[in-house]
């Protein structure tokens, strides 16, 4: 049957496909903001009297690799957790008080965590800091070959009215949390050390 009108019917669906398109984005959007909104985003740090002129903000990524997605989340500040409150013992990003502070992060990859590391770093009020990517010597991260090992993270470091600064600062990480002392671990844990590191692991206290 030939078209009456002359019009090409392709023409006319491509409206309806592009609405469609919408429609799935929209839903797919709402999706990720409710299930992001039951995660742990920000957590601030310290004195909640401290103006925000007085803090700096650190960040952490997802980004998608080849077969999985990578996440980087911030644990604790100075062996303290924040996190938690509603379900996901991780944040995003953290504010907290300018000055020297030990952070302890987790490396994810499809929301399974395969690290943990812990760096100290002198931090600035105003200051933004977006943890960028480990560095190690391991073959595979998920399987490192000791219980700690060296590696280092790079950092861009952003303020008003300053150029762009890409740092970089040594880590140390495990498969456990980290720690500086036993307070800083689990009930029935302790803070257990090697002397080549400046941090050591929480495991299981001896019986």
């Amino acid at each position: 049957m030939s078209n009456v009108s002359g019009q090409d019917p392709n023409v006319s669906r491509i409206p309806c496909m592009a609405s469609i398109s919408r429609m799935i984005f929209a839903v797919v959007s709402v999706c990720v903001l409710a299930l992001l909104a039951g995660c742990v985003m920000h957590e601030t740090y310290g004195d909640n009297a401290v103006p925000e002129s007085e803090l700096a903000v650190v960040e952490g990524y997802w980004r998608y690799q080849f077969l999985y997605d990578e996440e980087l989340h911030i644990v604790s500040v100075d062996g303290k957790r924040e996190g938690g409150r509603s379900g996901w013992p991780y944040a995003y990003s953290v504010s907290l008080p300018s000055g020297k502070h030990w952070l302890q992060f987790a490396i994810l990859r499809n929301s399974g965590k395969i690290a943990m590391c812990a760096f100290e770093w002198t931090f600035e009020a105003q200051h933004r800091y977006k943890l960028q990517r480990l560095h190690h010597d391991q073959f595979l991260l998920a399987h490192p070959t000791s219980s700690l090992f060296a590696a280092s993270i790079s950092i861009e470091v952003t303020a008003p009215a300053k150029p762009v600064q890409n740092v970089s600062t040594p880590t140390v990480c495990g498969k456990g949390p980290m720690c500086r002392q036993n307070s800083d671990c689990s009930p029935n844990y302790s803070c257990q050390f090697d002397v080549s590191f400046d941090f050591g692991i929480c495991k299981p206290r001896d019986r």
